[in-house]
């Protein structure tokens, strides 16, 4: 949807002015797979676009944090989240509204039966809310960006950590912006465990399983045509693919989760 902040801007790139908001909603129609068993699908109808850069700190689609030039092309960033695992279990999860800026295809799951006993995330118990802090590297010209991050719970509700690198590359056409990325999530163990494991704090009578590190590759595409100085088209697809870490949980039963979204957004500031 739009560039990181850059000193370097190509033509026609959406690049953040400094000390302004910038407000936008998209209206249109989209949807998100839920790779849960009892889990909800969840309708993207209305979404929201919010972001603000000061010199000193941004607010940035619900992440808050400080970024410092370290070069033209290089930036580091602290910032913080609320972890978005649990937006799987509960369908109208705040985390649930900001995480959808450029994302996913739906297409059919290959995911085999793997337990003999499934379990609904209505049967075990309720999944907590986390919240991260994260140290974020990225590089960027005017066609490129890559991006390496690393979080960390600092609520002490799961313990752990997740990660990840990707790489995009924008393309300016006739057609519109066009903008597509590679990804490579990593999430720990006890993350895995909290939100995917079964353990004795569930019903008795439910398979335990332990979770253990995953490794989930993610690709995106997005679009967006400016159609006036406010009014744009856009629409973005997302595959993340599941590894066996998850899958192999008695909660879980698709090996992907996609997303997709056609709309109309619109500028207020």
């Amino acid at each position: 949807m739009k560039a990181e902040p850059t000193p370097v801007c190509a033509q026609g790139a959406q690049c953040v002015e400094e000390q302004r908001l910038y407000l936008s909603w998209a209206l249109g129609y989209g949807q998100r797979s839920n790779p849960l068993y009892g889990g909800e699908e969840l309708p993207l109808v209305i979404l929201p676009d919010i972001y603000y850069y000061s010199r000193y700190w941004f607010f940035d689609n619900g992440k808050l944090g400080s970024s410092l030039a370290l070069s033209d092309n290089w930036q580091l960033s602290v910032l913080g989240q609320f972890n978005q695992e649990k937006g799987y279990f509960q369908k109208w999860f705040g985390g649930n509204l900001m995480q959808f800026n450029h994302t996913a295809m739906v297409g059919p799951s290959y995911a085999e039966e793997r337990s003999a006993q499934v379990v609904s995330v209505r049967q075990v118990s309720k999944r907590p809310t986390a919240f991260d802090l994260g140290v974020q590297l990225d590089w960027f010209n005017e066609d490129w960006q890559a991006q390496a991050i690393l979080w960390q719970d600092i609520s002490n509700t799961y313990q752990g950590q997740h990660a990840s690198i990707s790489i995009g590359r924008n393309w300016q056409l006739n057609s519109g912006l066009w903008q597509a990325t590679a990804k490579l999530n990593w999430k720990s163990a006890k993350l895995i465990d909290t939100y995917y494991g079964i353990d004795n704090n569930e019903p008795f009578y439910l398979p335990r399983y332990d979770g253990r590190p995953s490794w989930q590759p993610e690709l995106r595409l997005s679009w967006q045509k400016p159609v006036s100085e406010r009014v744009s088209v856009l629409a973005f697809v997302r595959y993340l693919h599941l590894d066996d870490a998850m899958t192999l949980s008695p909660l879980v039963r698709s090996d992907n989760v996609t997303t997709w979204f056609l709309g109309v957004s619109y500028r207020f500031y």
